[in-house]
This record gives C-alpha cells, structure tokens and sequence, in this order.
C-alpha cells in the first residue's frame, strides 16, 4: 500500500512539474527528492537489520543531495545565478554520488558476491563505454559551449561513477537467478541518474549556460524509481546472496574486454591525432583502473585453475566415501618414506564385514567403512597415514626411530576399537579385524614390503575369530 500511494503521488508531480508556473516549480521537485528520504526510512526498518547496510548509504546520499538542491535553489533565487556550477552545490552532488554508489556497490557486493568475475567485466564494460561517451560526445559539447573546467570535473566524475555503477547494477540483475524487482528499480534510477546529467550536458544552453527546464523531470523520476526499490517487499533480497553463474573467460570475451581495455586510449588518442577535443586525464585515469580489474581478472581466473588442479589432485588420489587416502596416495606416501628409516606397514581386513553388508544392505555397509575410517584416524599418530587401500581392506604407514614400539603402540590402539561395538543401520555391529605387520629393510620396495604386509594378514585371518584382533608380522 504505502508503495503505490508513493508511486502515484511522485510521478503525478514529476508528469506535472511543468504545469507549475515557473516560480513555484521548485515545490512538487523538492516534494519528490524530500519525500524519497521517508520512503528509503520506512523500506529500510521493514528490511532485516542485516540488509539495512546498502539504505544507510543511500539514507545519507539523498540528505546530501536535498542539501545541494537548497544550496542551489539559494544561488538561483537568492544571488540569482544562473547556475550552481562551481559553488557548494556542485561539491554536494559530487560527495553524494558518490554515497549513492557506495550503497550501490554494497548491494552488488553482497547480491554478487558469487560472481565476482562477471562484476570485474561488467565495471569494466561500464567504464570503458561511459570514457568513449565521455571522451566522443560530451567533452566536446561542453568545449562547445565553454563550460567551466569545474563543471566538466564535476560531470566528468559522475558520468565515471554512475556508468560503473550502473554497469555492476546491470550485472547482479540480470543474473540473479530469479526477478528482484527491487534491483531493477535501483538500476533504473542509476540509469535515470546518469541520463539526467547526460542530457543536462547537451541541452545547457551555451549563451547563459542554463538548461531547460524539463530537464529536472529526469532527475525527479531518478529520485522516484529509489523510494520505490527501497518500499518494494523485494529489497530485503536485494542483498541477499545471488546464484553462482558459470565463470568461463572463452576466446570470445576475452577479446570482448581486451576491446573495452583499448578503447579509451585508441578514442583519445584518435581524437589527439585528429586534433580533435580529448582528455588527457580520462585516457591517464582509464589506464589507471581498467588495467589494474583486467590484472585482478586474470588472477581470479589463474586461482581458480590451481584449486581446481589441486581439487583434482585430491580426488585422484583420495577415496570419495570414507575421505582416507586410497590406493594411490598411499602408495605415494609410501614411496616417499622408503627413503628413510624406520618404515612399517599394517595391512588391515575387516572380519565379519560381508555378513553385516548382506544383512543391512550395502548402505550400511558404507556407514560401517566410514565408522571404521574415523576410527583408525584416531588410532594412528599425526605423522602416520591410514588409507582405505580398496574394499574392506586399510593399510598403515607408520615411521619411527623404534618403528617396534610405535607398531605395538597402534595395534594396541586397533585392539581396544575392535572391541568396542559399532551402530549402523539402527544396529549395534561387531567385527574384527585381522592385521598383517611388515617392516622396512634396506633395499625393500614398494611391492615388496605391501605384499609382505598382505601375506602376513593372511596368517593372522587364519588364527583369529570375528570380534577380535588377531596380528601377525614378517
């Protein structure tokens, strides 16, 4: 409800302003910009206390810029200058946009966390675009008209911002996974916002340097569009979170940014070649931020490659159910403690592990191999492996000075966890496990010393009943 009287009130008086008589205009557009501050108050209390951050800023850029309209509409009406250019006001609407894109880039920062990527080549895209629009149309316009370097400072910043703002904008929208309302309405008054200072550009007189009225119709719609994204039930979800959208660089956008990277100089320096109006400061301030997201987008995407080879490392050589080692890691491990000293294997079978499989079924079965896993994890040192070396059967890397005494010390570990019961299905299980002891000598290999532990496994299975630990060595 309180969206819809706002809505109809704020546009009726922006579709009105220019029924106003000319001395009384400044009524509906302060009732517009005024009344945006209760409507961000009211959608901002409605919002969980976590998602308030973005409305601050905003809350605190439109007091700034309602600031600025007073200040201007002094000088106007009071010192009767034509424009505000170069006075307080023109420091105001600087300090607030840059507040307004503080709460913009909040909400991109929480709503696209996930998609940091696209959000790198979205300000991209938006900074190189609003620097050709900047560089081609509007510093000529302003040269044109011999506007003030202050008021082209002034505009040149917010054209920069709000483009880049508006390209991050654009970007969390489109990819939110489903409509927020609320972010297209921040994205239209963005939109707006930029409009507005665009057309003021080119439709400033150059005789007076005044513009025409209606102008201010896009500012008060901009004004508008957020009381509106702030009431709209949507905006809590504004930033929350967005889905985590594919981040593949393809050859295609690859050369896409390596375009949006160039253009700026190649405009700036096409039009200094022609001897055409350039500015120098966007071509050195374009180089200065482009380049540096182009760096960081590079990085992100070499980071991404390593966690995904080390992720695959790690799946090659670790077993997906119980997380242990498998086979191959542990006979890596393996082959980087022959070199030293003091090496012994235990080769473990679980007894009585078929039985409960059959019985329970085999997810069952997994819980016991995991159960079993966390166990032997708790019966090994931390400089000892335990790896799931296929099926039922665990194998343990144990190096030590006295690698007898650290060998007893395990099995001793083994056998109180054997004796222990264990619950899987809803039923308490008992098994045992049956332990094959190798140890190192000078000159064993790999397949030497693993098929030692196996054989002597075998010895102990013959010798030992399910419940219990029976152990046997070579």
């Amino acid at each position: 409800m309180a969206l819809r009287w706002y809505a109809t009130v704020s546009f009726a008086l922006v579709a009105g302003y220019l029924a106003f008589p000319a001395d009384l205009r400044p009524i509906p557009f302060l009732a517009v910009t005024f009344g945006a501050i209760p409507a961000v108050i009211v959608g901002m209390r409605s919002s969980p206390a976590a998602a308030r951050a973005p409305w601050w800023w905003v809350l605190a850029g439109l007091v700034v810029f309602n600031v600025g309209n007073l200040a201007w509409l002094w000088y106007f009406y009071v010192q009767g200058r034509a424009t505000g250019d170069g006075t307080l006001a023109d420091l105001l609407y600087n300090l607030a946009n840059l507040l307004m894109l503080a709460g913009a880039m909040t909400v991109v920062l929480r709503r696209g966390r996930r998609d940091i990527g696209g959000l790198i080549d979205a300000g991209i895209t938006a900074f190189a675009l609003g620097g050709l629009l900047w560089d081609a149309f509007v510093l000529p316009q302003l040269t044109a008209a011999d506007t003030p370097m202050s008021r082209q400072a002034a505009l040149f910043v917010n054209v920069l911002v709000m483009a880049g703002g508006l390209g991050a904008l654009l970007r969390v929208s489109t990819v939110s996974g489903r409509q927020v309302p609320a972010l297209w309405l921040m994205t239209l008054s963005m939109g707006t916002g930029l409009a507005g200072n665009l057309v003021a550009a080119f439709a400033v007189d150059p005789a007076t340097g005044t513009r025409p009225d209606w102008t201010t119709m896009i500012f008060m719609a901009g004004y508008t569009f957020l009381g509106c994204a702030a009431l709209h039930p949507s905006a809590a979800d504004a930033t929350r979170p967005g889905p985590e959208p594919k981040d593949d660089l393809t050859a295609g956008r690859l050369t896409f940014l390596g375009i949006m990277t160039a253009l700026i100089p190649i405009v700036g320096g096409g039009r200094a070649i022609l001897k055409l109006p350039t500015d120098g400061l966007l071509v050195a301030l374009g180089s200065a931020v482009v380049i540096p997201l182009v760096m960081v987008r590079v990085a992100r995407l070499a980071n991404q490659r390593r966690r995904a080879e080390r992720a695959l490392l790690r799946m090659v050589n670790r077993d997906p159910l119980t997380g242990l080692p498998n086979r191959a890691g542990c006979l890596e491990r393996l082959a980087a403690e022959l070199d030293r000293p003091g090496v012994a294997v235990l080769f473990c079978d679980l007894d009585g592990f078929k039985p409960v499989n059959d019985r329970l079924g085999h997810a069952a079965g997994d819980e016991l191999l995991i159960a079993v896993a966390t166990r032997l994890r708790g019966c090994i040192r931390e400089q000892d492996l335990v790896s799931r070396f296929g099926g039922d059967e665990f194998v343990v890397v144990c190096r030590d000075d006295d690698p007898h005494r650290a060998v007893d010390a395990v099995c001793g570990r083994i056998r109180e966890m054997v004796s222990q019961p264990l619950t899987v299905g809803g039923e308490s299980v008992r098994i045992g496990m049956s332990v094959g002891v190798a140890f190192a000598e000078p000159g064993s290999c790999i397949d030497d010393l693993i098929g030692r532990a196996d054989l002597a496994m075998y010895e102990a299975k013959r010798s030992k009943s399910v419940g219990a630990l029976s152990l046997s060595g070579f």
